[in-house]
């Protein structure tokens, strides 16, 4: 490894887009730059030194191997492989770590929904890739070995992975019990090492699996005892048994589990050899041997490998564009999606931030990251939207997050805005497929009794209706979308000003679905309710300069000029814009306001000035520090917002501006590598503000509203395309500089090749449009209509921007 400048970004990765890989340089990235493999069910994060951990179904009570969060050293444990030369006694990994000694030539990548690495030394070259495939419930450790040298290589290779207590939470307060009651045992038939998780009082154990640890080749040793394998006062970074010649062929029967492989090969003079392990779960004995034999048949791993590609290039392909900003491209095309879509399966359950402990799934986190699903797997987007509406009950409120498989008990924390969030959801479905069939669908309430889909929604909007306060807001409750804010309604007097804001954007959704199955008592009632709140918005939450954010328990606003700390929020100048309820005027003050005061180059913030002492020193709003999490952070998430809200405004440039800035590698190249720490490839939920000593550093990667709010934004307003019931709209709000952009777009079944010539180097405005060769009118505004697209065919879209809004000057 080269001993490069830490805070050079360079020095760290480099993207290889025509793979959709990320290729990392050294080892030793400022925070484990993970990766997700999975097939719906196994699951695994890895990072790009093979630091780990898999799970079955749920890593609360299911994860199958240990990850040492917030502990030294960094980055433990993981799914290893130890190459051992025989003759020298040496070893090394190809992950580079946890082995002290690191290879003399050594890159990783990660690419979507696998990691490999390409690691050399002493004269052998190590290729190993790991992933989930379809076909089985497992992770492949796909290990080729080449001799480069002109000697006879004799090699002992050890596979390791440190099995845990699958429930992390039990193992952290009982272990001490909980470790008598496991075991590791070796089928000698099957010549592989099986886990099993079984102690008193776990949750489901007729759904708990077995674990199994095998490879397609014989073995020349085994453990299934951690203090055999690692030994006394020793870590992964230097096994006991590597170093004292080999495993010891020890299983357990109380105690901390392991799994550890040997197998001993020997390749001459440029010969190449194949090893695959596997490490996978099965429900039964039975099950264990047939999943093995299967993994063992000479084409399962490249069968796997193939089908886990071209899954990602059919998911992919559903939106694609070439544009003239690289970053910009390489973020809607691969990453963005990629990372949306994990946090549509995932939720904010397990990352290197996050425990996998308590989180379960979101109710509102999942219903946003249902939005960028929609457009590309509408089935997929439907049946979660259906599990969501399940933990509604049926006065119209819901829990605020639940466990699917766990059988937990939900937390119920009442928030003001959880349940309003699927309306948005179901109106996207609604308006991608161009059916209104979903909303008949009948779901459960989680109280008893069943409803429409439609009635689930409208339930949720009486819901709101019937808890308001005195001044007219939506009451908080316990909080609404800024969790902080739990302590200005502690009386359950506080009103969200946002969530006045909020049911701006979605009551005319509301009444759209109601007119389509003709519902037109409801549609009334929903536009009459948006008229009361935005008469109520524009007569009690505007400030001067901008809009405040909510009243306290004492009546008193929060978010006004008069205040010293907190005076404004970025929520409401945003969803001001996007809710349609005030005037144009103040809605470019407001976000003429959140350019001025909270813009840091690197992010927008939350609010300003971060509060310290408000509203009284013993009690302030936050005990965040300054600059940090919900006190001044740069808070990705509300970001998008803004960028939707400039667009709405048809300010091209400044959207651009507060989209470009956080692409993540743009963000890293400004705050240096070693500031900003996480991934340069997948969003970040926050930065830390200018307020903070570590202005830039960028916390809570992957798992996170940030990722599918940021693919929203892009696709559907500064790119412009967006579905309606009528069609497609295709009406973009760019910079002044971008000429010509082209995108592709599924919508319906047609695949849409979208051409956008931008001659006069306006913002946004379109001055005509041809589908299929034939100039339509735009009588009905910038709209493909749906009657002339033909599912089974491609059609070729050409839009001309112009007679619009110029750019902006900044």
């Amino acid at each position: 490894m080269k001993a490069e400048d830490r805070n050079t970004p360079q020095s760290y990765y480099h993207f290889d887009d025509a793979a959709r890989e990320v290729i990392i340089r050294r080892y030793d990235t400022p925070t484990p730059w993970l990766n997700y493999f999975s097939n719906g069910t196994f699951h695994t994060m890895m990072s790009q030194a093979g630091g780990a951990m898999a799970f079955h179904k749920s890593p609360q009570i299911w994860r199958i191997n240990r990850y040492r969060f917030f502990h030294l050293p960094t980055d433990r444990s993981g799914l290893y492989y130890y190459i051992q030369d025989k003759n020298t006694r040496q070893y090394w990994c190809p992950t580079a770590e946890p082995a002290f000694t690191k290879p003399t030539k050594w890159h990783a990548a990660h690419g979507l929904g696998y990691s490999r690495f390409d690691a050399e030394h002493n004269g052998i070259r190590a290729e190993l890739l790991y992933f989930v495939g379809k076909y089985e419930n497992c992770v492949i450790w796909n290990l080729k070995l080449t001799n480069l040298s002109k000697d006879k290589k004799e090699l002992e290779l050890f596979a390791f992975v440190e099995f845990g207590m699958m429930e992390f939470q039990r193992e952290l307060s009982w272990i001490c019990y909980n470790k008598h009651q496991v075991k590791v045992l070796f089928d000698n038939k099957l010549e592989a090492l099986v886990y099993v998780y079984g102690v008193e009082m776990q949750p489901k154990p007729e759904e708990t699996p077995l674990v199994y640890f095998a490879a397609d080749v014989g073995l020349s040793g085994f453990d299934g005892d951690r203090d055999e394998f690692i030994g006394p006062y020793r870590s992964e970074s230097n096994p006991y048994a590597i170093e004292r010649g080999g495993c010891t062929q020890s299983t357990l029967l109380g105690g901390d589990p392991c799994g550890a492989l040997q197998v001993s090969i020997i390749l001459e003079p440029g010969e190449s050899k194949c090893i695959n392990t596997v490490l996978g779960t099965a429900m039964s004995r039975d099950e264990v041997a047939r999943s093995v034999a299967h993994c063992r048949e000479g084409d399962f791993i490249a069968k796997s490998f193939v089908a886990l590609k071209e899954e990602w290039r059919r998911h992919l392909g559903h939106f694609q564009c070439e544009l003239e900003d690289k970053s910009a491209e390489r973020m809607v095309n691969i990453w963005n999606p990629y990372q949306a879509q994990r946090n549509f399966q995932f939720s904010r359950n397990i990352s290197y931030y996050a425990t996998g402990t308590f989180r379960g799934t979101g109710f509102r986190d999942t219903s946003q990251d249902v939005l960028s699903q929609t457009p590309i797997d509408i089935e997929a987007a439907r049946r979660k939207v259906c599990e969501l509406l399940k933990q509604q009950y049926s006065d119209g409120h819901a829990n605020h997050y639940f466990y699917p498989y766990e059988g937990w008990k939900p937390v119920d924390r009442l928030h003001s805005d959880n349940h309003i969030w699927p309306i948005l959801a179901v109106w996207n479905i609604v308006m991608e497929s161009g059916t209104v069939d979903y909303l008949h669908e009948e779901v459960p309430f989680c109280d008893g009794g069943q409803g429409s889909v439609y009635e689930h929604l409208c339930r949720a909007i009486r819901f709101t209706k019937a808890h308001m306060g005195a001044n007219g807001f939506p009451l908080m409750l316990t909080s609404d979308w800024n969790d902080m804010l739990y302590k200005v309604c502690r009386e359950g007097r506080g009103e969200s000003i946002w969530m006045s804001m909020f049911l701006g954007f979605a009551l005319p959704k509301m009444a759209e679905l109601a007119d389509l199955i003709g519902k037109e008592r409801d549609a009334a009632e929903f536009r009459s309710f948006w008229q009361e709140q935005r008469t109520v918005v524009n007569e009690k939450a505007w400030d001067g300069e901008w809009f405040r954010r909510a009243t306290m328990d004492n009546g008193q606003y929060l978010g006004t000029q008069q205040a010293d700390e907190a005076k404004l929020f970025i929520n409401t100048q945003t969803w001001a814009v996007i809710s349609g309820m005030v005037d144009e005027e103040r809605a470019r003050n407001a976000m003429d306001a959140v350019r001025k005061y909270l813009d840091t180059d690197l992010g927008l913030m939350k609010l300003w000035p971060p509060i310290v002492k408000f509203p009284t020193p013993q009690d302030p709003l936050s005990h965040y520090n300054k600059g940090c999490g919900e006190n001044s952070s740069i808070f990705c998430h509300a970001n998008t917002w803004a960028i939707i809200a400039e667009c709405l405004l048809g300010r091209g440039d400044i959207a651009w501006k507060y989209y470009s800035q956080l692409i993540p590698n743009v963000a890293m190249d400004r705050a240096g590598a070693w500031r900003y720490k996480a991934e340069p490839f997948v969003y970040s939920s926050n930065l830390f503000g200018p307020e903070s000593d570590k202005f830039g550093l960028a916390n809570n990667s992957w798992l996170t509203g940030t990722a599918a709010w940021m693919y929203v934004a892009v696709t559907q307003y500064i790119l412009g395309v967006r579905p309606v019931w009528e069609g497609l709209i295709v009406n973009p709000c760019v910079p002044s500089g971008w000429k010509q952009f082209r995108i592709t777009r599924v919508f319906r079944g047609c695949c849409m090749e979208i051409t956008v010539k931008n001659p006069l180097g306006v913002n946004q405005g379109v001055k005509a449009m041809w589908v299929a060769g034939r100039q339509i009118s735009l009588a009905g505004g910038p709209l493909v209509p749906a009657v002339l697209l033909d599912k089974h065919a491609s059609t070729e879209v050409v839009v001309e921007m112009g007679n619009g809004v110029e750019g902006v000057s900044l």
